[in-house]
């Protein structure tokens, strides 16, 4: 393993320039120099002994190398070609607990035959939130999950109902999960300097899910359905489900229709999706 100094913009920089690597904008790719600010998130990662992760994101390994050095097996998933010739020829070159995926993780996690203890990434913020329902769809539900995010993306993550950040996200994310917004990272931690605050989410596994396993194909689309159109009734966004009896399913829900979707516990969206499926069923 190498011995970058990852607090110094400086010695970034360098390596950057040496192997010819423009940071890229696509990928969103902005480098934690904060020692503190990582070995934060270290903590929450390495929360107890012989666990395996999934890094995605690895970038220049300035958390993989953390990660690495409490002992704990990262397989990591990297899109940038540059990144991943430096991680396997420079940084990790000779590390044994470390394995390198290459492409894109939104395409290559679901390849892998086994889910590890805990997945974790500093995530670029325009795919951030795809990745994670990505992985909560896919039933690639580890115990742990841990991700730097942009600020309101957490702040969605953990929203409760009544609230403006609540939606459909707010509530896949939280079937499995029990969400914490652990701590903020202010914009001069990184290099260079996001114009967005960033906040890292974790995400504890509940010991069993809000919703039935034959239930959740049925929930998902309903979750999508009642939040389409944030502004419209619970009984508009429900349409595009073509129920037979979409009157039945609501009154059945112990709801008038004319509700909005924000205002809905998942326990009554799970009710809703119950209602649903009876109607899917019925002749």
């Amino acid at each position: 393993m190498w011995n970058l100094n990852y607090d110094s913009v400086k010695e970034v920089i360098s390596v950057l320039e040496s192997e010819g690597l423009a940071m890229s904008k696509k990928f969103g790719q902005n480098f934690l120099i904060d020692h503190n600010a990582r070995e934060s998130i270290r903590e929450k990662i390495a929360y107890k002994e012989n666990i395996s992760a999934w890094e995605i994101g690895p970038g220049m390994g300035a958390i993989t190398s953390l990660v690495l050095n409490s002992g704990i097996k990262v397989k990591a998933f990297e899109i940038d070609k540059g990144f991943c010739r430096l991680l396997k020829e420079r940084a990790f070159s000779d590390e044994a607990n470390f394995t390198l995926i290459e492409g894109d993780a939104l395409k290559t996690i679901s390849d892998q035959s086994e889910i590890p203890d805990i997945i974790y990434g500093n995530l670029p913020y325009n795919v951030g939130s795809i990745i994670i329902a990505r992985l909560i769809e896919n039933n690639i539900l580890p115990e742990r999950m841990v991700y730097t995010l942009q600020r309101e993306v957490v702040e969605r993550i953990c929203a409760k109902e009544n609230s403006d950040d609540y939606s459909s996200f707010s509530v896949l994310c939280q079937i499995d999960y029990k969400p914490t917004l652990s701590f903020v990272i202010r914009k001069g931690c990184f290099y260079p300097e996001p114009q967005v605050e960033s906040a890292v989410v974790v995400m504890e596994k509940r010991k069993e899910s809000l919703v039935p396993n034959d239930l959740r194909e049925t929930f998902l689309e309903v979750n999508r359905a009642l939040f389409s159109q944030r502004r419209k009734t619970i009984k508009n966004n429900l349409k595009a489900l073509n129920l037979k009896d979409i009157d039945r399913v609501i009154a059945s829900s112990n709801l008038a229709g004319n509700e909005r979707a924000e205002t809905l516990s998942i326990e009554k969206i799970v009710e809703i999706a119950e209602a649903v499926n009876s109607d899917k069923l019925s002749s």
